[in-house]
């Protein structure tokens, strides 16, 4: 059986693979607030300054650049470790107020 090798005339391009090394140097060149949500059920969010205000409806959490605030029902936070917080509940809605 005969193998057959095609040639053409364009130029190879070389790829840029994503790794590990590189993503955690954009990151910690990045300065600010990271959140990440799972479904509207759950919100991480490191940066915290603080808590402004919080109840089941509404949480007011203090970043540094203004503020966030999450709506939704039945809120609660169970993890409130430094500038780590996670607000659970049935999330409708996340505001940025910017000073």
């Amino acid at each position: 059986m005969a193998k057959f090798k095609f040639k053409t005339n364009s130029e190879k391009k070389k790829l840029k693979i994503f790794s590990y090394n590189k993503a955690f140097e954009d990151e910690k060149r990045l300065k600010g607030t990271r959140i990440e949500m799972l479904s509207n059920k759950e919100l991480s969010l490191d940066g915290c300054k603080g808590i402004i205000e919080y109840n089941d409806v509404y949480v007011r959490i203090k970043i540094s650049d203004g503020e966030i605030t999450v709506m939704g029902t039945s809120l609660d936070i169970p993890v409130f470790d430094g500038p780590v917080i996670t607000v659970t509940g049935k999330i409708s809605s996340v505001e940025f107020g910017v000073r």
